[in-house]
């Protein structure tokens, strides 16, 4: 069981796992649905309003093997709420939760509750714990401890660890051990992994009154960088939750200025007809290929690169190939969420930039990042764009 903080995510996740896997072993949950066992009638629906590819009986020896879905809808599916019967009956839901060998958690600090700052916690966090939370307690005690965890993300600090000790029923003193992906295994370390060496790093300060300010300076700023190489510049623009832009109006601003090629939002593009074609359209994003296959792409319009719009939350995780260009319009949360933004360029040893609009008294915030994350960000104005090679 795979579970992850978006349904975006997930489909990607079930993407790139349809590539890794045997035929019908992958099944994408996008809506609450029985996940022991469907029907003739279930499964005629799957392109529809259910998810995913079916099996009739729950480790068979044959059909699902791997799940993937977003905390909320396996939950959902599980248990319900106040509006929503379960579509998973209670002794198919025992029979499922015991059933579960491995759960991995992605991005795990977004699936947990996650104390960031000092001083007293909130009543929230308290009182509710997330759907992840929920979900991992009862596996593990339905396993009788015998489940296999792996809670996988970039940053990873003492208060993740000792929030998923927590959950797990261990003592404080027991928090899990960090592995990173090259198989070492370390006690205490916080950023395991870091922002690509190959990034180049700048900051355009502005006046940052007002969001519509932030805006304007971005659009102009992408309307006036250069290709990249031979082919067009292959842009992601991320609205920051800081500015309060909503993707709409990013998306109308930079058609009212003409930047090209035109702007589009990536879950628009991205989105598909059925959770098969979700996933599919996901897998050739990201670049995965199945063993023998030829190498296949959704197409943004090569030739003139692409230019695509969209939010702080949704990106994480998300993985666009051979994209060159991250446009960060306002200034991220924290040096951590910086981690998972910037890198979505420069991956796989290749290069690429990021460009900080921001206030200026934003961009002296961003200086204060530099010795965290072991980069540099380079000052620039309009009139240096091209240096944005």
């Amino acid at each position: 069981l795979i579970l992850t903080p978006t349904r975006e995510l997930a489909a990607q996740v079930a993407g790139v796992a349809t590539a890794l896997s045997p035929p019908n072993s992958v099944r994408l949950i996008t809506t609450p649905t029985n996940l022991v066992r469907d029907g003739y009638e279930d499964r005629e629906k799957s392109e529809g309003n259910h998810g995913g590819r079916f099996d009739n009986v729950m480790d068979n020896g044959s059909g699902t093997k791997i799940i993937v879905g977003s905390a909320k809808s396996i939950m959902l599916s599980l248990f319900g709420d106040s509006k929503l019967h379960p579509p998973t009956s209670k002794p198919e839901a025992r029979t499922f939760l015991s059933s579960v060998k491995y759960l991995t958690l992605d991005e795990v600090d977004r699936l947990l509750n996650i104390k960031t700052t000092r001083g007293k916690t909130s009543k929230y966090y308290k009182k509710h714990d997330k759907p992840a939370a929920i979900l991992t307690s009862t596996i593990a005690r339905s396993t009788l401890g015998q489940v296999q965890i792996v809670a996988a993300s970039a940053t990873v600090g003492r208060s993740l660890r000792r929030e998923l000790a927590r959950v797990l029923g261990l003592a404080p003193d027991e928090c899990p051990s960090v592995v990173r992906a090259s198989g070492d295994v370390e006690s205490e370390t916080t950023r395991h992994v870091t922002v690509p060496k190959t990034l180049k790093h700048y900051v355009m300060p502005c006046d940052g009154s007002t969001s519509g300010s932030l805006l304007t300076t971005a659009a102009f700023l992408t309307k006036g960088l250069p290709k990249f190489g031979e082919r067009g510049r292959k842009t992601l623009f991320v609205i920051t939750k800081a500015c309060g832009i909503q993707i709409k109006d990013a998306i109308g601003a930079l058609q009212h200025f003409r930047v090209q090629p035109r702007p589009k939002a990536l879950l628009d593009v991205l989105e598909a007809q059925g959770t098969d074609r979700l996933m599919e359209t996901y897998r050739q994003v990201s670049g995965a290929q199945a063993l023998g296959e030829r190498a296949t792409k959704v197409s943004f319009n090569e030739g003139e690169g692409y230019l695509l719009v969209t939010g702080e939350d949704t990106v994480r995780g998300i993985h666009l190939d051979e994209l060159d260009t991250v446009v960060v319009v306002g200034r991220p949360k924290g040096p951590d969420e910086y981690i998972h933004i910037a890198g979505r360029a420069g991956r796989a040893g290749k290069t690429g930039n990021v460009v900080n609009i921001v206030s200026y008294e934003q961009a002296s915030a961003l200086s204060g990042w530099e010795g965290m994350l072991g980069i540099d960000f380079v000052p620039i104005d309009e009139s240096e764009t091209s240096k944005i090679v």
